[in-house]
C-alpha cells in the first residue's frame, strides 16, 4: 500500500512559540553584546545562549511523534525509534503517549498527541457529537494503525537510531564553549 501523504506530526503544544521566544531573546542578548563590547566578545559569549536555544529545540521541537500508513516514529530528545504498525499492540495515554509492542516492550513519548477535553458550552447550547473524536491525536494514531492492519507484515523490525544532526550541533556548540572558556581564562 503506497501512501503519498506526508507523515502526520504531533508536537508538544506551544513548542515552536517557546523556541521563537528563546531565539529572539538570544539574538537580542547577542546584539547587545556586540553594541556594548564588540564582535569578538560577542563570539565568546555566544555559545551560552545558543546552548539554551539548542536545549529548547531538542526538548520541545524535536521530541515528537510522526505517523504515516507504514508506522510511527517516536523521537525522545536525541533518540529516534521507528516502529512499524505491525509491531504495535496497543496505543495508550497516561501522562504521555505509550506504545505497547507485541514483545511487551513499552515506548514512551516525551512529545506527541494528547487527548482533547470536552469543550465547555454556554447554557442553551447542545454538545456536538463526534467533533472531539476528529481532533483527538490518539484517535488519529489508532485510525492509521487500523488502516495499516489490513496488510500486516511479519518481518517488521523496530529501528532505533540517534539524531546525528542535533548531536553534531551540540558538539559544535560545546567545542565553541570550551574555546571561549580557554580564551577568557
Amino acid at each position: 500500500m503506497s501512501d503519498t501523504r506526508p507523515p502526520r506530526i504531533f508536537r508538544v503544544t506551544g513548542a515552536l512559540v517557546l523556541l521563537g521566544l528563546v531565539t529572539v531573546v538570544a539574538v537580542l542578548l547577542l546584539v547587545d553584546a556586540v553594541v556594548r563590547s564588540g564582535f569578538a566578545n560577542m563570539l565568546l559569549l555566544a555559545p551560552w545562549p545558543l546552548l539554551i536555544v539548542w536545549c529548547v529545540y531538542v526538548v520541545g521541537v524535536v521530541s515528537d511523534v510522526r505517523a504515516d500508513a507504514t508506522g510511527v516514529q517516536v523521537q525522545n530528545l536525541l533518540r529516534r525509534i521507528w516502529i512499524p504498525w505491525a509491531r504495535v499492540k496497543r496505543i495508550e495515554m497516561r501522562w504521555q503517549l505509550e506504545l505497547v509492542l507485541d514483545d511487551g516492550a513499552l515506548v514512551r513519548s516525551f512529545g506527541g498527541p494528547a487527548r482533547t477535553r470536552d469543550r465547555r458550552l454556554s447554557p442553551g447550547r447542545v454538545k456536538e457529537h463526534g467533533v472531539a473524536e476528529t481532533d483527538d491525536g490518539i484517535a488519529r494514531l489508532n485510525r492509521l494503525r487500523a488502516e495499516a492492519a489490513a496488510s500486516p507484515r511479519s518481518d517488521a523490525v523496530v529501528v532505533r537510531t540517534w539524531d546525528w544532526m542535533a548531536i553534531a550541533a551540540f558538539g559544535v556548540l560545546l567545542l565553541w564553549a570550551i574555546v571561549a572558556v580557554v580564551v577568557t581564562r
